[in-house]
């Protein structure tokens, strides 16, 4: 359990680096930080391919709420320039 939740932070690190990233992206282009629709296809589709084994989606979705909500922040920060 411990490597696991070490590789679990390690990918929501990753991410937040992408969203760095994807937020000087939007920043030089003029594009708004959130997009509500993308993130929508994106929990509808992570929810669809929930394995049978795994979580199902009512526990998944409010996990991949708190994550989209975090990686958003980190978006928005950094097209604010802060």
């Amino acid at each position: 359990m411990d490597v696991l939740n070490r590789r679990l932070v390690d990918v929501l690190h990753e991410r937040a680096r992408l969203c760095r990233r994807i937020g000087a992206l939007k920043k030089v282009h003029g594009h708004a930080a959130a997009d509500p629709t993308r993130e929508r296809e994106m929990l509808a589709a992570l929810l669809a391919a929930s394995p049978a084994d795994g979580f199902v989606p009512a526990e998944l979705e409010p996990i991949l709420r708190v994550v989209f909500t975090a990686s958003r922040d980190v978006v928005a920060r950094t097209v604010a320039g802060s």
